[in-house]
């Protein structure tokens, strides 16, 4: 199949059968074609355990007389209805949070400013206060020009005496954004939240906004008065759900990890050493009986753990002696989560530790305390040998859920 094809499948699944509907979504349409049925070219074919999975989970075809019947057993022969069973869910909650963004994207062609405003994705009627070109050799691509934005007619309360900043909208630091001037000149740049304060918000973007010999092209430019308007839309970023959907995929084939397949899906109980691991490790005398009984729970661990706690119970210190423990023990840990900003959390609490850290990452997006463990901050590796050492040899490597590759 031509990928052109292809994308006009994946185009349907995301449509739906409204697309002007407001309240809910409907269920995705099948997207996938007909299998072609030849024995040969599905064997040789880079996508067919995916193939196979769809046509077993989603479609709940059975096969026993095609000519890829064999072909589709052996990939498909190892999953339970269990299996198909939650693959099929979780795929189509995928698909409903992927239909959710698409939607919100159109949002900054169809709706004003003022109405994104409204519901939090926007920041309307802005003004330029400062502009600075980024020179040196840690200019990134997405950040190559810094932009400080407030209000035009910066009152901060609302028509009933409400006082409103920027902070009360959905827009956090790291966040990406597009920059448009208002009314019509939608996504000029891309970049992301550098800073956000409740009257200022500095954005990096990719390139320079060059105002000038932009109005200079628009017919209406000889009614252009008065500072230019720009508009900081959210920008919803789609393209990390293929990675999250592969991911999902992945544990399901034929080859995959059988292992997290078992604990997962199968919820096979997880194994615990019955030794005294917290045997020569350190605690804070801080710690309570709780945060001591997480730590040897998860110190003792063949597979995972898991720690409940509500907002403000030290989980988060709790974390950070763990990760202390495991290198004094000799282990390598990877920390990760879902944002930038619950990983250097972390890190911040492991500011005096004598190990590396190694932080991986876009750099305009890490805490600027953090940014001492990323490459960028370290001399220029001028040999293979110099570069192995930076990246093998720190026991803690942190990063966000979907950097992570290896």
């Amino acid at each position: 199949m031509n990928r052109n094809e292809m994308a006009g499948y994946l185009f349907r699944r995301t449509k739906t059968k409204d697309e002007d509907k407001k309240d809910g979504l409907d269920e995705p349409e099948p997207f996938l074609p007909p299998t072609i049925d030849d024995d040969r070219a599905c064997g040789r074919c880079y996508s067919s355990d995916g193939c196979m999975l769809y046509r077993k989970a989603v479609e709940g075809i059975e096969d026993d007389s095609s000519p890829i019947s064999d072909f589709y057993e052996r990939k498909t022969s190892h999953l339970t209805p269990t299996h198909t069973e939650f693959f099929k869910s979780w795929e189509a909650l995928i698909s409903s949070e992927e239909q959710e963004g698409l939607r919100f994207r159109k949002e900054l062609w169809t709706l004003s400013a003022a109405a994104r405003e409204k519901a939090g994705r926007c920041f309307a009627d802005m003004i330029v206060l400062e502009h600075k070109q980024e020179t040196g050799p840690r200019v990134t691509t997405f950040h190559r020009h810094t932009y400080k934005f407030t209000k035009r007619n910066p009152t901060w309360v609302t028509q009933d005496g409400t006082p409103t900043t920027l902070l009360n909208g959905q827009i956090t630091e790291g966040d990406p954004v597009s920059v448009s001037i208002e009314p019509d000149l939608l996504a000029l740049a891309r970049g992301f939240v550098i800073k956000l304060t409740p009257h200022y918000v500095t954005v990096g973007v990719d390139h320079e906004v060059k105002v000038e010999s932009t109005l200079a092209r628009m017919q209406s430019a000889s009614q252009h008065t008065g500072p230019t308007i720009f508009r900081i839309d959210k920008d919803e970023l789609a393209g990390a759900m293929g990675k999250i959907r592969n991911n999902l995929a992945r544990l399901f084939y034929a080859d995959g990890d059988s292992k997290r397949l078992s604990l997962v899906v199968d919820l096979t109980p997880p194994v615990f050493d019955e030794s005294d691991v917290l045997e020569g490790v350190a605690l804070p005398p801080a710690f309570n009986p709780n945060q001591k009984e997480a730590m040897r729970k998860i110190l003792s661990a063949r597979d995972y753990a898991l720690v409940l706690g509500m907002p403000g119970t030290g989980k988060t210190t709790t974390i950070a002696e763990i990760i202390k423990a495991l290198v004094a023990k000799g282990k390598s840990v990877l920390l990760t989560s879902y944002t930038h900003s619950a990983v250097d959390t972390i890190l911040l609490k492991l500011d005096d530790v004598k190990f590396k850290i190694l932080r991986l990452g876009n750099e305009d997006r890490i805490h600027p305390d953090v940014l001492k463990h990323t490459l960028g901050y370290l001399n220029p590796a001028t040999t293979i040998e110099q570069l192995e050492y930076q990246i093998l040899v720190p026991p803690v490597v942190a990063t966000t859920c979907l950097s992570v590759d290896q």
